[in-house]
């Protein structure tokens, strides 16, 4: 789950503005203010991890986001200012982790020497004896400047998290092919803690050296990273081990290769400028200089029965600590559903796209689609319960779906009809009539009325919301993003959505979305109140019939304001009984107590 995201020179956005993310993130303030901005830095991080496109227009996500270019979204159009984009990813409710796409080859490896040598497979240590070593946090930062001398943009460099503290970055200038990995921050409790043993009568030596008087390495020397980095690095080969400076980490540095910048292809395993095999001249004498652990003797046979597996496994740990983060964060990004602010109505005998257009959530089409999709039966009743149900939306309205055959004229079928059927006919015409094409349609039942009609035939309100029913009841989980959800509804299905919300974070009948979380920019005070009173009857024990509550952690608020030192985005704290302990700025739903009193 998206849990952080920091914004530097972006669009109005000056000085660094961090936003601590709950499931439910609200951001309110006035019209033009800059509310949009924290989207429009996830499109743009998007194309970037996807596309490796830090000079884009229009975006991946559809609809009418036009970014236009890095001139147009670096602060003040200042070209010698850098725009940085960092995001957290909180790992801890992932129920699958060893699925999670952090490696080359998509998900976890199996078990081989660079599992045995490093152990530092930060994602394989939940509920077991690597537990210390699990992250829950990881974070990735880019940073893109302006090149004077190639008049165009460039990631200048990418750095890596882990916990919130600093593992490692990759810098590059604007010219081709020069970038390096450094800033290795060896005292990070996954580099320095000396590792589990792996050869068996080893355990003794383990409790020894997991005593925390000794068991944290003192120099990068003393790590396993550091000493393959020494040893294998092109950089440092060259260079006798006592000419360096142990305890500057800058001193371990890394070539790279990357296309273009300082940010390497995610999809591709991370291409290091280490020494070939070949161009060691006395391999034995090589390695006996290694200096390894007592317990890695198991190790140490096989890296002097195949040295290639040493250059492996450091191109796999590094590509794993590096790039990994950048693709989970892709993976999030790219399952982020992104719900413009104005949803299209469906025209009359609309027909659904056959694949599926991400893009096409932008204004809301996409919820058709998936509502034509012939498995989503299950996805109708849902929607038509929130519909129609008294305690939820009660609009009076459910959905309606139905096929129907096309019968060409003039064919076949049409003359058996023509010239009438008899006995020996029907086999023809159940063979006919099983390849006609069927058409399906979806409509609204009024139960007002008594009568079936299109999308495009009831009030803006009902094709306004509907999208966002869908968006939120859908399979699959991810961050949602949706655009003042509020445009023409009632007051009172307003305040209905609220619960939708809440049920799209944490339903016990949704477990297909264990880990949806909502970013939601409104001017809707009714659907911030749903949520207070949620937050209330839970801590009072109070919530009615089906209704879920909150915990004041579910839900941010943010105040968005121009200030002379740019947009500042202010958080709003709420107290377990649902009340706010920081006050609205002035101006800000004083509308409705100015009316009242």
């Amino acid at each position: 789950r998206l849990c952080a995201i920091e914004l530097e020179n972006f669009k109005g956005i000056s000085t660094r503005q961090r936003l601590e993310l709950s499931p439910i993130t609200l951001l309110f303030g006035p019209n033009s203010v800059g509310k949009s901005t924290v989207l429009q830095a996830l499109h743009y991080l998007r194309e970037i991890l996807e596309r490796q496109n830090v000079n884009p227009d229009k975006t991946v996500a559809g609809g009418g986001i036009d970014l236009g270019g890095f001139q147009n979204m670096v602060h003040n159009h200042e070209l010698s200012r850098s725009i940085r984009i960092k995001v957290e990813m909180d790992l801890t409710g992932v129920y699958d982790i060893e699925h999670l796409k952090h490696n080359y080859y998509g998900y976890i490896t199996g078990e081989d020497d660079f599992g045995e040598l490093f152990h530092t497979r930060y994602l394989m240590g939940a509920f077991s004896v690597m537990e210390p070593k699990f992250v829950k946090i990881i974070g990735i930062e880019v940073e893109i400047s302006w090149s004077e001398l190639f008049e165009n943009p460039y990631v200048s460099k990418y750095t890596v998290f882990m916990d919130q503290e600093k593992i490692a970055s990759i810098q590059s200038p604007p010219q081709k092919g020069r970038a390096q990995l450094g800033e290795i921050n060896f005292a990070h409790p996954l580099i320095s803690v000396f590792e589990e043993p792996t050869g068996e009568g080893d355990s003794d030596q383990w409790e020894k050296e997991t005593n925390p008087e000794i068991s944290i390495a003192e120099t990068p020397q003393e790590t396993e990273l550091g000493k393959e980095l020494q040893a294998l690095s092109l950089q440092m080969a060259s260079i006798p081990p006592e000419s360096f400076n142990i305890d500057d980490g800058i001193w371990y540095t890394v070539g790279v290769s990357t296309e273009f910048d300082a940010l390497p292809e995610i999809r591709k395993m991370l291409d290091l400028e280490l020494l070939d095999d070949s161009s060691i001249a006395d391999k034995d004498e090589f390695l006996a200089e290694m200096e390894l652990a007592p317990y890695h003797k198991s190790i140490q046979e096989k890296l002097e029965d195949n040295y290639d597996s040493r250059r492996l496994s450091l191109t796999r740990l590094l590509d794993e600590l590096m790039l990994g983060p950048a693709r989970i964060a892709l993976d999030y990004l790219e399952s982020m559903t992104y719900l413009g602010p104005i949803r299209a109505i469906p025209k009359r005998n609309y027909q659904p796209k056959l694949s599926p257009d991400s893009s096409r959530w932008a204004d809301g089409l996409a919820a058709w689609d998936l509502l034509y999709a012939g498995s989503n039966d299950k996805l109708i009743i849902q929607v038509n319960s929130w519909l129609f149900d008294e305690n939820r939306l009660n609009t009076g309205y459910q959905l309606e779906k139905s096929g129907n055959k096309i019968i060409p004229v003039p064919g076949h079928f049409h003359q058996l009809f023509e010239r009438g059927l008899d006995e020996d006919d029907l086999g023809v015409l159940q063979e006919l009539y099983n390849n006609l094409p069927t058409t399906k349609k979806i409509a609204l039942r009024d139960f007002h009325k008594g009568v079936l009609v299109e999308p495009i035939e009831v009030g803006v309100g009902i094709s306004q919301m509907l999208p966002i029913i869908v968006a939120c009841l859908k399979s699959g989980d991810g961050l949602r993003i949706i655009e003042q959800p509020e445009l023409h509804i009632h007051p009172a299905l307003q305040v209905s959505l609220g619960d939708l919300f809440i049920e799209t974070i944490q339903s016990e009948d949704n477990p297909e979305n264990p880990l949806s979380s909502l970013l939601i920019e409104t001017h809707s005070e009714y659907i911030i109140l749903r949520l207070l009173r949620r937050i209330r009857e839970k801590f009072e024990d109070e919530l009615p019939g089906n209704a879920i509550g909150l915990d004041p952690s579910d839900v941010s608020v943010y105040y968005v304001q121009d200030t002379a030192k740019g947009v500042n985005f202010k958080k709003l704290r709420i107290d377990e009984e649902g009340e706010f302990i920081d006050r609205w700025p002035k101006g800000f739903f004083d509308e409705r107590a100015a009316e009242l009193f």
